[in-house]
């Protein structure tokens, strides 16, 4: 009885050691798994002044995004005061829409149309496959969007990069 109190520390040091051993542990993934296609709002810095064609980085106090098709698990999006703002593209369709609004109280918003290819991306183990797309058109209404300008066609998982510029109408 003695002695098997002494060899029950070193069994009980092996086993743990090979359940440790036979877990299977995976790495995780750090890399953002999503493409998402980052949005800058733009305004004309002094509309009143004639011929000044500088634009400033818009912040719009509550600017509301939705998509019209289901693209993601929430409704809408409302942003609190920012000029950059972040959505996905469907990875169903080379075609998705969202609806603009900005926090005026009246029922008015512009539909942005998104023309794109999709592209299956290999990450790595840890994080597998997901969509990157390659931007062709957009298209919008004009009620509170001046015009747009796609600044990079390559929409991926890197969060840094800007691909629209969207210039608000100067009344607005």
């Amino acid at each position: 009885m003695i002695k098997a109190r002494k060899y029950l520390p070193f069994i009980a040091f092996v086993f743990c050691g090979l359940w440790v051993a036979c877990t299977q542990t995976r790495d995780p993934c750090l890399t953002p798994k999503i493409a998402s296609l980052n949005i800058e709002m733009m305004h004309l810095a002094s509309p009143l002044v004639i011929g000044d064609t500088t634009f400033v980085d818009t912040a719009l106090p509550a600017a509301v995004f939705r998509p019209l098709s289901v693209i993601v698990d929430n409704p809408y999006t409302i942003y609190p005061q920012q000029a950059d703002f972040t959505i996905s593209l469907s990875p169903d369709s080379n075609i998705c829409q969202w609806i603009f609004a900005t926090d005026t109280p009246a029922y008015s918003f512009d539909t942005l149309t998104f023309h794109y290819q999709r592209n299956l991306q290999f990450i790595s183990n840890a994080c597998g496959f997901t969509y990157f797309y390659a931007l062709d058109t957009v298209l919008t209404t004009h009620v509170y969007i001046d015009s747009l300008h796609i600044t990079n066609t390559s929409v991926t998982n890197n969060v840094n990069t800007k691909h629209l510029q969207v210039f608000i109408h100067p009344g607005h």
